[in-house]
């Protein structure tokens, strides 16, 4: 199975961009639209359409539809206030480290604490030192960090994509669904779409040991099914564990949804999805993709429960 990472669309024309802004908007039949709607129904990414027509509200404009007064932080779900004078926002930053003790305070403290978002901060000064040194504050010197390893990296960026149920952007990762932020990527992996690289190639190079292994399975179960204590000894050329990389393709090949029900995290978060074995391990299934589904915990119990 190739894995093939969503384009950047650089080729695509100003007009299909607005064409497809508007018919988003009336497929949700709203007069404004939010950039994380696009990013969620859209056809491209919202920062194509920033960097084409030099911001969302430009493009919004272009089509003919009312521009956002304000954007939500991602954060803190703090409007972006687009006319605060700088003054009252510097007065602000000022005042977030002040009731901390501190003579400086990081954008993450201030996101938690302040009162209006740090993203308005950054697009008003370009950069935090920035901000900082406007509102006589001292720069922030980041604790040093342990290294994360890549492996956790690579295994965080599947978590999301199961999650969301499809790829995740670099817009995903500001919002904050991953527990590593986006310069955590881009210092291993040189940027996000480094970051997508390293992960398909990461999953595309599973290797899955072979050869006869003879395993008597008297004391292990296949979900409630227990294997007789007489039973013949099975021939096997996999290991009976789903790795993290193989369980992956399993759930991107079926859409991220139970085979049985349709149930998804994308759509309902509560919902668990499992990797099952179809012929069981103890049958004789092997470990292979085709010998794989996806269920959700609900199915995946209700399986168990009629094998007794």
């Amino acid at each position: 199975m190739d894995y093939i990472l969503n384009e950047y669309h650089r080729n695509i024309s100003n007009q299909e961009l607005l064409d497809d802004i508007k018919s988003t908007a009336e497929k949700l039949n709203k007069k404004v639209l939010t950039q994380d709607e696009y990013s969620r129904y859209g056809k491209y990414s919202p920062n194509t359409v920033r960097r084409r027509f030099g911001g969302w509200n430009k493009a919004l404009l272009l089509c003919g539809m009312h521009p956002n007064t304000y954007q939500l932080s991602a954060a803190k779900s703090k409007p972006l206030y687009l006319n605060i004078s700088d003054e009252d926002l510097l007065s602000d930053v000022s005042a977030v480290a002040q009731r901390l003790h501190k003579d400086t305070v990081s954008c993450g403290e201030y996101a938690r604490n302040g009162k209006f978002s740090k993203d308005t901060c950054f697009k008003r000064f370009g950069s935090w030192e920035n901000t900082l040194l406007k509102a006589g504050l001292a720069p922030y010197k980041q604790k040093s960090e342990k290294r994360i390893p890549d492996e956790l990296l690579l295994e965080e960026i599947e978590r999301v994509w199961i999650q969301l149920g499809r790829q995740p952007t670099s817009t995903d990762i500001k919002n904050g669904i991953s527990k590593y932020a986006l310069n955590a990527y881009t210092r291993h992996f040189g940027g996000w779409r480094g970051a997508m690289e390293a992960f398909i190639k990461w999953v595309d190079s599973d290797k899955h040991e072979t050869g006869n292994i003879p395993i008597t399975e008297t004391q292990e179960q296949h979900g409630s099914e227990a294997v007789p204590a007489d039973s013949p000894k099975v021939l096997h050329t996999t290991n009976r564990n789903i790795n993290l990389r193989l369980r992956f393709k399993v759930l991107l090949r079926d859409n991220f949804k139970c085979r049985i029900c349709g149930a998804s995290p994308a759509k309902d978060p509560g919902v668990e999805l499992h990797v099952d074995h179809i012929v069981p391990w103890s049958k004789g299934g092997e470990t292979v993709i085709d010998n794989l589904q996806t269920l959700c915990s609900k199915c995946n119990l209700g399986k168990s429960d009629l094998s007794v």
